[in-house]
């Protein structure tokens, strides 16, 4: 008895959290309802466990598999309008191009939870081998990425007029991201037309929309292979960034190097920072050592109250990767090491006195 009430409150406490978290996602991104994770890519999934609330005329559901449960190979969350679900005596149904979710248990009020099977539609299946995508009989782990992602037959014929050839996989992932063909007839508006599929999913993955790349090109930067406009959607690189790039005196970077300060986390605030204590114009290659030393205008100005001769972006960079410090000055002075050029102290430092 002991043990099954210990599952229970485990599972429940693992449905929660993870149902939290889908939620919060779903509200900082409406149009998002799928939260998708697995622990094994070989996950069949075709039955487990639910766990329901009624919000705000959706339904948020939880899948479980059901053979592992202190142990889930998959867990997956989604919000639907409750007026797409099909009640009926035993319980209620999803039902989409690509399959059926069959519910066993009361339809979803504040809390409700029970059992599901998942039935793929064979006639779906069958069109998707006449059209030369490969089920593989039963990989259900790519396939229910297909219902998740609302994947019907007039959207994989749209895929191959764009002149794509899915896998099963790849068809999966287009629909779980929301790659819609409106999508992809605007990207084939810009540089940016007939990307590889994979390419494709990953400017849906980033969220690089159309808007973004044409504000791009108002900035200079429209002519970015794909691969770096992923890298700087990946790492958030705003036009309003860039502008203010080229307002303090960086203009026309190399791409690369907008990146480089992207991963480095050099900030319009941090450069204006170093304009205050001296370091205005920075080389861009010596702006990202500094960022990377965790140069300071606080340390900066540190060094330079010891009294210490203007020392040159060099040597500011070569103290602090010894681990240079105000104190140190301060103490070798107080032991008589009367020297005010910090290349001194450097010394003094690596030498160990």
């Amino acid at each position: 008895m002991k043990t099954t009430i210990n599952w229970k409150i485990s599972v429940f406490l693992m449905l929660l959290v993870s149902f939290q978290w889908a939620l919060g996602q779903q509200n900082a991104k409406e149009e998002t309802s799928v939260s998708f994770t697995t622990f094994n890519h070989r996950s069949e999934i075709k039955e487990g466990i639910w766990f329901a609330t009624l919000q705000k005329n959706k339904v948020c559901i939880q899948l479980m598999d059901a053979e592992n449960r202190s142990n889930p190979s998959f867990m997956i969350s989604l919000c639907i309008p409750e007026k797409e679900f099909t009640q009926n005596a035993g319980g209620f149904e999803l039902i989409k191009p690509s399959g059926t979710i069959k519910f066993q248990g009361q339809f979803p009020n504040i809390k409700s939870t029970g059992d599901f099977t998942f039935e793929k539609n064979k006639s779906f299946e069958s069109f998707l081998e006449q059209e030369g995508i490969l089920t593989d009989g039963d990989d259900r782990y790519n396939y229910f990425k297909l219902f998740l992602g609302d994947v019907s037959k007039e959207y994989v014929l749209g895929i191959k007029r764009h002149g794509y050839r899915p896998t099963l996989k790849q068809l999966g992932k287009l629909g779980i991201h929301d790659v819609d063909l409106g999508y992809i007839n605007a990207l084939n508006g810009t540089k940016y037309e007939g990307l590889e599929l994979d390419m494709l999913i990953k400017f849906a993955i980033h969220d690089i929309t159309i808007d973004y790349i044409k504000d791009l090109e108002q900035v200079g930067y429209g002519d970015i292979d794909a691969n770096m406009l992923k890298k700087f959607a990946i790492h958030d690189i705003s036009v309003d960034y860039i502008k203010g790039l080229t307002d303090i005196g960086y203009s026309n970077l190399d791409p690369n190097m907008i990146k480089k300060f992207a991963v480095h986390d050099i900030s319009l605030d941090y450069i204006n920072g170093l304009s205050e204590v001296g370091f205005a114009n920075l080389d861009p290659n010596m702006l990202k050592n500094f960022a990377i030393h965790d140069i300071s205008p606080k340390y900066i100005k540190s060094i330079r109250d010891t009294g210490i001769n203007d020392p040159d972006a060099s040597t500011f960079k070569k103290a602090k990767i010894h681990g240079l410090t105000a104190n140190y000055i301060k103490r070798a002075k107080a032991n008589g090491h009367d020297s005010n050029e910090l290349s001194d102290y450097i010394r003094l430092k690596i030498h160990g006195k």
